[in-house]
């Protein structure tokens, strides 16, 4: 990074810390230290962040739950942006509109997914349940197209609001490029960021909603581990699972170093304690090969790999 991003904080008025550890801001707690690290807890600071960053051609990430990353052990040559939202919109939406029919709600970017599922649901607003254990941020969910259990955020978001180099816009959910486990954001090279998510939700039953919440996380409970893990690491191959078919190869439990895939679902890979980001990528290697010669499936990695990655690594990820 160029020396310009040393006068970041008051070009943003933000305070800007240097190498500062990112395992800590992850589900897994792994990943080695950004050159530069800032907290925005509004759509106008993260906007403002990413203007400054781009005009003097720093690099940068952003970070919401950190469920779905895995950072390299050298970590991040740029800066990192922890997104969060005001303490009165973190578990909170903003009711656009509402009627018999329908209910139009604003979520920061920063809001906590589980959070505003919950809230949805205690005031009966229906068709958000799917979302009380996606452990990120709605803004997070909205650029991966989040879901489970029958649910996504292509089926719940109405628009957006991102932030691009020339300027925040608008983007209606056509716009999206929304396809399993992905985006534009996603795919795109070009530089972008979501801001705030606009859902389109039903009035109905607070109790049938809280019962349906209380269901999904029975059954989440039951299948899934409770040690530190990223989520899921591998996209489904339709119309396989990829916890099965690493199961069938005979992979659960297996370790490296202080990462293990979960003895309770293949495709969760956890850490014991002490684990390092090159111990689960070894594992991902692993997985990907043994997969590939036992079944003839290719695993595709769904979580994102960010940072100073040695090549060797990752190849072939």
């Amino acid at each position: 990074m160029s020396s310009s991003g040393l006068d970041l904080s008051y070009a943003v008025g933000l305070s800007v810390e240097r190498d500062v550890p990112l395992g800590p801001f992850t589900s897994l707690k792994v990943g080695g230290p950004a050159d530069y690290f800032v907290r925005t807890r509004s759509a106008t600071e993260l906007s403002r962040v990413l203007t400054e960053a781009h005009r003097r051609g720093v690099p940068w990430m952003l970070l919401g739950g950190g469920s779905n990353v895995l950072i390299a052990d050298r970590g991040y040559r740029g800066l990192a942006i922890k997104v969060e939202a005001a303490p009165a919109q973190r578990t909170r939406a903003q009711v656009l509109f509402e009627s018999s029919a329908e209910v139009q709600l604003r979520c920061e970017a920063g809001a906590l997914s589980a959070g505003v599922s919950r809230w949805t649901a205690s005031l009966g607003f229906r068709g958000l349940e799917w979302a009380c254990g996606i452990p990120g941020t709605v803004g997070g969910a909205a650029a991966g197209n989040a879901g489970a259990y029958d649910g996504d955020m292509n089926t719940t978001v109405s628009r957006l609001r991102a932030w691009f180099p020339d300027g925040d816009r608008e983007l209606d959910v056509s716009e999206l490029g929304y396809a399993y486990r992905a985006s534009r954001f996603k795919r795109n090279p070009e530089p972008a960021a979501v801001l705030s998510v606009d859902l389109r939700l039903t009035p109905g039953s607070k109790i049938e909603a809280l019962e349906l919440i209380e269901q999904t996380e029975s059954k989440r409970r039951a299948s899934q581990p409770t040690e530190r893990s990223c989520g899921s690491v591998f996209k489904n191959p339709t119309p396989l699972f990829s916890g099965k078919v690493i199961e069938a190869a005979g992979l659960k439990g297996t370790s490296r170093g202080g990462a293990q895939i979960s003895e309770r679902h293949g495709n969760f890979f956890v850490n014991r304690g002490g684990a390092t980001a090159s111990d689960v990528v070894a594992l991902m290697g692993l997985a990907r090969e043994r997969v590939l010669q036992s079944q003839g499936v290719t695993l595709e990695v769904e979580i994102l790999l960010i940072g100073d990655w040695p090549e060797e690594e990752v190849a072939g990820l």
